[in-house]
């Protein structure tokens, strides 16, 4: 029996965490949450997880600087990163481009709410187009 696919999932909303637990439960990943920046890169370098769900508005460091440095460091850059958030292209991108969030080096965005088909369908996809999962 092989190990069950594990996904860190990084959001500082506590209730929205343990929603996409349980829908991503269903598909039988193995689900490892963190609620702040700092905790999540702790996580994502002691649980060497096949994706990573990570929301842009968290305490300690924001998500798109943990992006960056997680896709910058070759050891985590294949690990496919699925940015959720709420946060629309709200920031004037030709102001301040570096906000833009399809600048970022995530593999896929999506805007919450999310339903949950359209989750395990990105989750799925990523996970079949990285290193990390055709290990599988």
């Amino acid at each position: 029996m092989r190990p069950a696919t594990k996904i860190l999932v990084i959001d500082d909303d506590h209730d929205l965490v343990e929603a996409l637990k349980i829908i991503l439960e269903t598909e039988s990943y193995q689900v490892v949450s963190a609620f702040d920046g700092k905790e999540g890169l702790k996580k994502a370098k002691e649980e060497n997880p096949h994706l990573i769900i990570l929301d842009l508005l968290l305490p300690k460091e924001d998500g798109d600087v943990l992006c960056r440095e997680l896709k910058g460091d070759p050891q985590y850059a294949d690990i496919p990163i699925l940015v959720l958030t709420a946060v629309a292209e709200k920031v004037d991108d030709k102001v301040f481009p570096e906000h833009k969030i399809s600048s970022l080096p995530a593999d896929d965005y999506v805007h919450k709410p999310i339903q949950p088909q359209d989750l395990l369908d990105r989750v799925k996809k990523l996970l079949a187009g990285s290193k990390e999962g055709n290990d599988l």
